[in-house]
């Protein structure tokens, strides 16, 4: 980055910082459905599942980027025949409807009905993905191999994390402390695009993992896809579901 690029950068920077300020400010003000064209409301809808749960969250924004709406009845949003209640107020997202249910629940068919009595109907699906069973070891000087419970979809975006469980190199007020290299190391690594061919398995490489903290660890692995609403009105929206599957590793030379 040149001196040039730099003080440029500089210069335009307040100006980004106050137009993110205004749209988050402006989605975080909440405006009643009685109150707007029906047409202009926004549908969001994500699932956040894991082995042990899942959270439903919808929410809805007069158009695009437009302040969160609050449903007024007879509007409501049903996801698989049960309402989702009004949980919270949020930065960037507002007005919130969530549930929260005990285990992986893969199949969603969303059900948003607007004060006009108009209904919408939105269905995903998606499979699990998981990781083995058991801890795994992971080594820092050849490559390690982790097959995935099944092949991870073309359209599917997938994040891979490591996180040391040891408490953190040198002490809690200093930077980590140096391996025997003179370099860095470190407690937590984010790591995408690491499939083998077939994106049926992971290949951990020891280019990324040469100065990363030994000892105990977790991995994570979350994969994810973002649709296209089957019903919509003229303000869109989308629906996105991930999945996370979390499991102990061993990292040694």
């Amino acid at each position: 980055m040149n001196f040039i690029f730099s003080k440029a950068l500089l210069k335009i920077f307040p100006f980004v910082i106050f137009i993110f300020l205004s749209l988050g400010c402006a989605m975080m003000e909440t405006v009643e459905s009685t109150k707007i064209p029906q047409s202009e409301i926004r549908q969001t809808y994500i699932v956040r599942a894991t082995r042990e749960r899942t959270n439903i969250t919808a929410y809805f924004n007069h158009g695009s980027w437009g302040k969160s709406v609050d449903l007024d009845g007879p509007s409501k949003v049903e996801d698989n025949d049960r309402e989702l209640r009004q949980s919270s107020v949020t930065f960037l997202r507002g007005t919130v409807y969530e549930m929260n249910l005990a285990g992986v629940q893969t199949s969603h068919r969303f059900v948003y009905t607007n004060n006009d009595g108009k209904t919408f109907q939105n269905e995903l699906s998606f499979e699990p993905l998981d990781l083995p069973a058991g801890e795994i070891s992971i080594s820092r000087s050849q490559e390690t191999k982790i097959q995935l419970s099944r092949i991870v979809g073309k359209d599917e975006n997938i994040a891979i994390s490591l996180k040391s469980l040891q408490a953190p190199p040198g002490n809690s007020n200093s930077a980590p402390a140096a391996n025997k290299t003179g370099a860095k190391e470190e407690d937590d690594l984010s790591l995408n695009n690491e499939l083998d061919a077939n994106r049926s398995a992971i290949i951990l490489k020891p280019k990324n993992l040469k100065t990363f903290v030994n000892g105990k660890a977790v991995l994570n692995v979350e994969v994810s896809r973002e649709l296209s609403l089957e019903q919509q009105n003229q303000a869109g929206g989308t629906m996105r579901w991930s999945y996370s599957s979390m499991v102990e590793a061993s990292v040694a030379n």
